[in-house]
C-alpha cells in the first residue's frame, strides 16, 4: 500500500512536470539555468499546492481542481512573467495536456495484460515521451505558435476542445467509462468537425499565400522591367544626343545628294537615319501595361535562348481582371512554354495569342515540346520536383475567375486555351 501510494506520488509529479516543460518548450523558452531554475520553482510551488488539497480531501480533489490549481496558474505565468500572448500560451498547455493521453493510454494497455504496473508504465513512457518531444517535435510547434492569432486558429481546435471534452467526459462526469453512446460518438464528431476546420482556415491561408507570391512576382517583373527601361532610356538619350549632334551633317549630306541629282542615295540615307530613331522608341506590345511587362520580361531571354516568338495581341488598356491574377495567369504559361522549348535542340517556337471580344479575355499559347506531355484530368502533370507546379497555379486561378482553361497537344505542339 506504501509502495503504492509512493508510485502514485511520483507519477502525478512527474506529470506535472511533464506539463509544465512541455509547454514550455511549445511556446520556445529556452532551457538555461535561469529558466529551468524559474521553472522548477513554479513546479515546486505547485506540487505544494496540490500536496495540501490531497492531504484535506485526496486525490480525486486534487483531479477536479487541476484546471484552477495548475493549468490557469501556468497561463498566467507564461502571459504575465514570460511576456507570451494569451492565445499561444493557451494552446502550448493543452497541447501538453493532449501529450500526456500518450503516456495514459501506454499504462492502460500494458496494464490489461500486466496487472498493477499501471504507476511505473505510465511514468517510464511519460518520461520517454518528454525526451522525444523535446528532440523532434518541440521545434517545429513552437514555431508555429509564433504565428498570429488567426492563423493558429485551425491549430487550437484539437488540444482545446479535446482538453474541455476529457474534463467533462472522464472528470467531473465518467460519461466516457460508462459507455454512453452520446459521449462516445462525440469523439469521431469532435474529430469531423475539428478536419473540416482545419481544411477551410488551411484554404484561405493557403490562398493568401498564392495571393502574395503572385503579388511578389508582379512587383519583381515591374522593378526588373522598370531596371531595363531606365538603362533603354539611358542608351536612347546617349543616342539622341549623338543624332541630334549629327543631324546638320546628315542634312548637309542629304541636301549635297540632291543637289547632284543622288535621289537614291539620299533615300537610303534618310531610311538610315528614321532606322536609328526608332531605336530610341520604346517597344509596345500592346495598350495594356501588365502585359507588355510580362511579355519584355521574357522575350529578351527568348532572343538569347533563339527561341522563335510570335505574338498577336488585341487587347484594350484596362482589363476586367487584376494584374495579380493576369500575371499569375500569363508568366506561368510563358514560363511552362519557355521551359519545354529549351529542351529542344532546334524548332523553338512560342506563339501568344491574347484577345478581348464581348467582354471576354482569350488566352492562347501555343509552343513545341522535346517530351510527351502526362494528362491526368485533363491538365498536365509532372514527377519531377517543383514542376507541374505553374499549371496548378493556373488552373487554381482561373476557377476563381469563374473561367475556362483547356490543355491538350496537337501536331506535336502544346496548346493551353482560357476564356474568362
Amino acid at each position: 500500500m506504501m509502495i503504492n501510494t509512493l508510485l502514485e506520488i511520483i507519477r502525478y509529479s512527474l506529470t506535472l512536470l511533464f506539463g509544465i516543460f512541455v509547454s514550455s518548450l511549445f511556446i520556445d523558452v529556452k532551457m538555461n539555468k535561469k529558466n529551468i531554475m524559474v521553472l522548477m520553482s513554479f513546479f515546486l510551488i505547485d506540487l505544494g499546492l496540490q500536496g495540501i488539497f490531497y492531504f484535506i480531501k485526496g486525490l480525486s480533489l486534487v483531479i477536479s481542481l487541476y484546471p484552477l490549481i495548475t493549468h490557469l496558474p501556468l497561463c498566467l505565468f507564461f502571459i504575465f512573467y514570460l511576456k507570451i500572448r494569451i492565445f499561444p500560451s493557451l494552446i502550448a498547455i493543452t497541447s501538453a495536456y493532449l501529450c500526456c493521453q500518450i503516456s495514459n493510454w501506454t499504462s492502460i494497455f500494458i496494464n490489461s495484460f500486466i496487472p498493477n504496473i499501471n504507476h511505473i508504465t505510465y511514468s517510464l513512457s511519460l518520461i520517454i515521451s518528454f525526451f522525444i518531444i523535446m528532440k523532434y517535435v518541440s521545434a517545429s510547434i513552437s514555431q508555429l505558435l509564433k504565428k498570429q492569432n488567426n492563423e493558429l486558429f485551425s491549430f487550437s481546435i484539437i488540444p482545446v476542445f479535446y482538453y474541455i471534452f476529457d474534463y467533462i467526459a472522464t472528470v467531473y462526469t465518467h460519461l466516457l467509462y460508462l459507455g454512453n453512446k452520446i459521449t462516445v460518438e462525440f469523439i469521431p464528431f469532435l474529430l469531423c468537425i475539428c478536419y473540416f476546420i482545419f481544411c477551410t482556415v488551411y484554404f484561405k491561408q493557403y490562398e493568401e499565400k498564392q495571393k502574395i507570391e503572385t503579388y511578389n512576382k508582379l512587383i519583381h517583373i515591374q522593378q526588373t522591367q522598370a531596371e531595363k527601361e531606365m538603362k533603354l532610356m539611358e542608351e536612347n538619350e546617349k543616342r539622341i544626343i549623338m543624332i541630334r549632334h549629327d543631324m546638320r551633317h546628315f542634312l548637309n549630306h542629304i541636301l549635297n545628294d540632291l543637289e547632284n541629282n543622288q535621289n537614291e542615295h539620299a533615300i537610303h540615307y534618310i531610311q538610315t537615319l528614321f532606322d536609328s530613331i526608332d531605336q530610341t522608341v520604346r517597344k509596345q506590345y500592346c495598350l495594356n501595361n501588365t502585359i507588355n511587362m510580362i511579355i519584355a520580361s521574357y522575350e529578351e531571354r527568348m532572343i538569347e535562348e533563339q527561341v522563335d516568338f510570335h505574338y498577336s495581341l488585341n487587347v484594350p488598356q484596362q482589363l476586367n481582371i487584376s494584374d495579380i491574377d493576369l500575371t499569375s495567369i500569363l508568366s506561368n504559361g510563358l514560363e511552362n512554354a519557355l521551359k519545354a522549348v529549351l529542351l529542344l535542340k532546334e524548332h523553338r517556337l512560342i506563339e501568344l495569342s491574347i484577345d478581348e471580344k464581348c467582354g471576354k479575355l482569350l488566352i492562347s499559347i501555343e509552343n513545341t515540346y522535346a517530351i510527351e506531355p502526362e494528362f491526368i484530368d485533363g491538365i498536365p502533370v509532372s514527377k519531377e520536383k517543383d514542376h507541374g507546379i505553374g499549371s496548378q497555379s493556373i488552373v487554381y486561378t482561373v476557377e476563381k475567375l469563374h473561367g475556362h482553361y483547356q490543355f491538350f497537344t496537337k501536331n506535336h505542339h502544346f496548346i493551353l486555351r482560357i476564356v474568362i
